[in-house]
């Protein structure tokens, strides 16, 4: 009995609380912008028994945070550019796996900000969440102007194009749409922008999602149903 509960129960098996604390650290590295040490927790953290997912949740948790402390003006604006570094350091701790996951649906998906003065952070994350679930995703990190962001779009060959708009905006959110229903772009590629705060009934044409969790579900389905190549 005794050799059975130790094979089930290994002395180097990590525990929850070693996971958790380990996610913690990667955490508190990409809150600071320290970029090698975000890297190494990363690293650790998958060695010694996170899972790909849990580490990424936790960079993900790290800049859901930070841009949290950004709307309440907690957070020091000069600090962003290093905690970006930081997220990508802690990212290509996860690049073999995401390159492996990206290829589900076969459909390239652009995303970036659009009159936002720090959507950088959220674009990376958002571009890394929709590359775990199957997609493609190009990050096009500095804000745009709607026409700017269309254009890269098509240059790339964007099945779907995720714009980050700022939030209870809806100027930009028709300003938006009409940029693309007016340029051409409608044969070339669909879109989902990302308002928050605004009513999806108020805006029929586009697919809206309210926020990342909504967009990264609005992009499987339309996936599931439109998905080219």
């Amino acid at each position: 009995m005794t050799e059975a509960l130790n094979f089930r129960n290994p002395q180097n098996e990590p525990t929850l609380t070693e996971k958790e604390d380990r996610l913690r650290e990667l955490t508190s590295a990409l809150l600071a912008g320290k970029s090698e040490e975000a890297k190494q927790r990363a690293y650790a953290a998958l060695a010694k028994g996170n899972s790909e997912r849990e580490t990424l949740d936790a960079i993900i948790e790290a800049v859901d945070i930070i841009c949290d402390l950004q709307e309440l003006d907690q957070y020091e604006p000069a600090k962003i550019a290093s905690v970006e570094n930081a997220v990508n350091s802690g990212l290509q701790a996860l690049e073999e796996w995401l390159a492996k996951s990206e290829v589900k649906f076969g459909a390239k998906v652009i995303v970036g900000p659009v009159g936002l003065k720090t959507g950088g952070l959220s674009s990376l994350a958002l571009s890394a969440s929709l590359r775990a679930v199957g997609f493609r995703a190009a990050n096009l990190g500095k804000t745009q102007t709607a026409l700017d962001l269309l254009r890269n779009s098509e240059e790339l060959d964007a099945d779907l194009v995720i714009p980050l708009l700022p939030e209870r905006d809806d100027e930009h959110l028709r300003s938006f749409t009409e940029a693309y229903e007016r340029g051409g772009f409608k044969s070339k590629f669909d879109i989902i922008p990302i308002a928050p705060g605004l009513s999806e009934n108020a805006h029929p044409n586009p697919i809206i999602a309210r926020n990342l969790e909504e967009a990264i579900s609005k992009a499987t389905q339309w996936a599931l149903k439109n998905a080219r190549g």
